[in-house]
């Protein structure tokens, strides 16, 4: 077994296998900050505060840990996205609603 970050390759039959560890939670929130923001004009959208943004967020849902091939990911995401999709709304919501009250920069940024 050889481990590269979040990559696991195992050896098996027919050549080696790549497994990730994946926070499916993560991924479903930063889609969801970034459909948001599409139609939201007023909301700083600098690396800081869509990075707050989603640290807000992700501290108020529960993680979601799934051990994936390589390329699995996107099947894995799109079957949890619906189950998880209102609260996840509801997280980011009130993430940027906190981030644009109280940015962590001096001046309103647009990007």
């Amino acid at each position: 077994m050889q481990k590269t970050k979040n990559i696991v390759t195992i050896p098996e039959k027919g050549g080696p296998r790549m497994y990730r560890l994946v926070n499916v939670m993560e991924i479903l929130v930063k889609e969801t900050i970034e459909e948001i923001l599409r139609s939201a004009k007023n909301v700083c959208g600098c690396e800081r505060c869509l990075l707050d943004i989603a640290a807000i967020a992700l501290n108020k849902l529960p993680t979601l840990y799934v051990v994936t091939e390589e390329g699995e990911v996107l099947l894995r995401t799109t079957s949890l996205r619906q189950q998880a999709k209102v609260d996840i709304i509801r997280a980011v919501t009130e993430a940027i609603d906190i981030v644009g009250q109280k940015p962590h920069h001096p001046q309103k940024r647009q990007s």
